[in-house]
């Protein structure tokens, strides 16, 4: 009787701690697992229940991320100010036709230069020319502007719709198109090593405009650097061997505070009928940095 007792009450015992079962029905049970059992696996998101509808596909495609957009580098920054001061030594215009040939001679004195290359804007405004470049030549102790016949060294340019920030203003406007002449380290070192100057010489080929009167009227751009108008030296005109030879020029300064005084030029080869009218060295006239300088060629008629 001990031993049925005794095994009454482990019954007892075993069927108070299990947990009471439910009623079988379709939905999972959420009772917890006990611990240390393995979970059971959930259903993968496909499953669902008997008799339910099935999910609707979305019609909406899945929105992306847009990239960042990425930012535009900085602008350079300005130059340093120029450690030497430009000046125009020479404006050599020869005719063929309907074209001239520009032919501007910018000297470079050594001056406080550190050895650091330099990039100048130089401007012609519209219409542009139809051909322009741009030589480095070196210029000799004791001379003023550099021999006509030295072609020097060809220097990089490229073409720009106003003057870049990081490039010096020289010739023209600032914000006419032009051109950017960078001139290297090195170039400029063989260039001053003759004499201690250099002459950066921009040549161009410009279509005229003729007056009333017959002339072909070509403008040339002057400038400054910093602040300062550059000093204009000698004006010099001549024809083309396959051109008629020039009969006369007519030089000035135009822009809206421009000197009125005809300025002196240097005819090749002179008439001899020539006229003398009064005129005034180009380094006297009175320079102001929105001048540009004017000039008018009449050439012989042809003869027959």
């Amino acid at each position: 009787m001990a031993v049925l007792v005794g095994a009454a009450s482990v019954m007892s015992a075993l069927a108070l701690a299990a947990p009471p079962r439910s009623a079988p029905s379709g939905k999972p049970s959420s009772t917890p697992p006990a611990k240390g059992a393995p979970a059971k696996p959930s259903a993968p998101p496909s499953a669902r229940s008997p008799g339910a509808p099935p999910a609707k596909a979305s019609s909406k495609p899945a929105r992306r991320t847009a990239p960042a957009p990425k930012r535009p580098p900085p602008p350079p920054p300005p130059p340093p100010p120029l450690a030497i001061l430009p000046s125009v030594a020479r404006v050599k215009l020869t005719t063929h036709g309907k074209v001239v040939a520009v032919v501007e001679d910018v000297n470079l004195p050594r001056g406080e230069w550190k050895g650091e290359a330099l990039r100048f804007h130089v401007a012609f405004g519209a219409p542009g020319p139809r051909a322009i470049d741009a030589r480095l030549i070196s210029v000799g102790d004791g001379e003023l502007e550099p021999p006509d016949d030295d072609d020097g060294e060809a220097v990089a340019i490229e073409r720009v719709s106003r003057r870049p920030r990081d490039a010096h203003a020289l010739l023209g406007r600032e914000t006419m198109a032009g051109i950017v002449v960078s001139l290297d380290a090195e170039a400029l070192s063989r260039a001053f090593a003759r004499g201690n100057m250099a002459a950066l010489r921009i040549r161009a080929l410009v279509d005229a405009a003729e007056d009333a009167s017959g002339a072909a009227s070509v403008v040339v751009r002057l400038g400054a650097s910093r602040g300062t108008p550059l000093t204009l030296g000698r004006l010099v005109a001549t024809a083309a061997s396959s051109a008629a030879p020039l009969a006369r020029v007519e030089a000035k300064l135009c822009g809206p505070d421009a000197d009125a005084h005809l300025l002196a030029v240097r005819l090749l080869p002179r008439p001899p009928d020539a006229s003398r009218a009064e005129t005034i060295a180009p380094v006297l006239a009175v320079r102001h940095a929105t001048d540009d300088l004017c000039v008018r060629l009449w050439s012989d008629p042809p003869t027959r």
